[in-house]
């Protein structure tokens, strides 16, 4: 072939070598990478079998092995569909405009303002930001400083979604792909919304339990309640936004719930129909104490009455029973992965009528009735504490119409704190007690008469409170006093809340 020939061939011989080029590219496969940090990657990739994908295989890799990685085909591309690091985020606010970056919570740590908190002041004084030894401390939860009460953020506790001082562990997936995000993002969601984070989830959850003083729902007031449509609004009026808003709200159910007509020889007796039950219930009721020195007012059928009451309405008591075993149970409840132990018990001075409680209505081994104080109850405080459970106790005790603790209401409160009750409520003196701090614990004395008609006579009978705490991994953390205010049969906040 002369060279003119080659030279007009070359042209041909160049389409031929590029058809072969092509058709040998043709064969090349493309391998897509999610490259995992090392950290991420033991903790929940390691394990976890990933789905091939419709359209392309998805590998997750540590970082570490991906670097190693050499392909031994040279026909094998290699590609990063997507990246997957750890971030630690304050405020955790995903910049919209950035499509091929998304955030999965792994798990989160909040911080709570906090104050030193005297209980024992005057509630005007309580509150107030202009004390000179006023301080605020940032902590985490667990670390409170001792005697101090954490404060919402913005209206927020610590553990809403959208609280602002919580930092955040998170998974940071950045997108090189974006045709096959809807792959990656669907294996991110199995891998990092599993039941381990959904545990360390709930280890953040507030418990919130209320507490109020007596109540007595006679003289007109269970009527009301039974008969009207909006009776429960017109007898706790803004109260009751604060009771419904709890996991667990207690109260000292002042009476008896009988239709019995034998009533006991004493001063004052008091009887409710037991419509009134869902009626309390339905207002956030879900735990009544009734160790109180009205459980006996129709004798022990009236109180075998009540006992049966609450269970037809699903409404929880301890420290009663049918006989000394049931009277000697706890209440427990599990609340956001903790578990509340409740008990309540008697206390009460022999009353002027010559009502005498320990005598007349403690259970025995055949006999409905109440538990009573006493060292046996503290063992079991203590027992119940041992085992991990936030222990709740209810005492019905005290001086009627003394506005300070004696000294045996004193000690026998004290030392539930030292067998390890986290909060003792006291009801009975009809009048506001002080609070305490003892030993890590907080004891409320006397929370008043929350709903009881006819006090209109009695000095500081009208006031009382509800006793609002929240609990993080079984500690006392949010301390809320909302102070309430009788007027007849009404009840109602002394400042409305918004």
């Amino acid at each position: 072939m002369n060279k003119k020939a080659v030279l007009n061939s070359l042209p041909f011989l160049f389409l031929f070598f590029i058809i072969q080029f092509f058709s040998g590219c043709s064969k090349i496969k493309v391998v897509n990478y999610v490259c995992v940090s090392d950290g991420l990657f033991a903790d929940y990739f390691s394990l976890h079998e990933t789905e091939k994908s419709e359209t392309a295989e998805l590998n997750f890799i540590s970082t570490s092995d991906f670097t190693k990685l050499k392909s031994e085909n040279p026909l094998t591309i290699n590609k990063v569909a997507a990246v997957i690091t750890e971030e630690k985020n304050i405020s955790l606010e995903e910049n919209k405009s950035d499509l091929n970056k998304e955030y999965f919570v792994l798990d989160s740590t909040p911080y709570v303002p906090s104050s030193p908190v005297n209980f024992e002041t005057p509630g005007d004084k309580l509150n107030s930001l202009l004390e000179p030894e006023f301080s605020v401390a940032i902590t985490k939860p667990e670390e409170l400083p001792k005697n101090s009460r954490a404060f919402p953020v913005n209206g927020r506790y610590c553990d809403d979604e959208n609280y602002s001082l919580t930092v955040k562990n998170c998974a940071a997936v950045t997108y090189l792909d974006s045709s096959l995000k809807n792959e990656i993002q669907a294996e991110c969601k199995k891998v990092f919304h599993n039941e381990l984070t959904q545990e360390k989830s709930l280890e953040n959850k507030i418990a919130f339990v209320a507490n109020v003083g007596d109540i007595m729902v006679a003289r007109g007031v269970e009527d009301i309640l039974i008969n009207d449509d909006d009776g429960a609004e017109k007898i706790f009026g803004s109260t009751l936004k604060v009771l419904q808003n709890n996991h667990l709200t207690m109260g000292n159910l002042e009476g008896v719930v009988t239709g019995s007509t034998k009533n006991a020889i004493k001063t004052y007796t008091f009887k409710f129909k037991k419509e009134v039950l869902p009626v309390l219930k339905k207002c956030g009721f879900n735990y009544f104490m009734i160790t109180n020195n009205h459980c006996y007012d129709f004798g022990e059928d009236g109180f075998k009455d009540t006992l049966n009451a609450l269970k037809e309405f699903d409404i929880p008591t301890s420290g009663a029973g049918f006989n000394k075993d049931e009277a000697e149970k706890f209440y427990y409840t599990q609340i956001n992965g903790q578990t509340f132990a409740v008990i309540s018990c008697g206390a009460y001075p022999v009353e002027r009528s010559g009502f005498n409680g320990e005598k007349t209505a403690v259970a025995g081994e055949n006999k409905a009735g109440i538990l009573w104080k006493s060292d046996s109850l503290l063992e079991k405080v203590k027992a119940e504490s041992e085992k991990g459970n936030v222990v709740l106790v209810n005492v019905h005790g005290g001086q009627e119409y003394v506005f300070s603790p004696d000294k045996n209401q004193q000690a026998f409160y004290k030392s539930l704190i030292d067998s390890g009750a986290s909060i003792v409520y006291g009801s009975h003196p009809h009048v506001l007690q002080p609070a305490q701090w003892y030993n890590g614990g907080l004891i409320i004395y006397s929370m008043g008469n929350f709903l009881f008609n006819g006090m209109e006579e009695m000095h500081g009978a009208q006031e009382s409170e509800i006793v609002r705490i929240g609990f993080f991994r079984n500690k006392p953390l949010y301390f809320e006093i909302y102070p309430a205010k009788l007027n007849g049969k009404y009840v109602s906040l002394k400042q409305v809340f918004s």
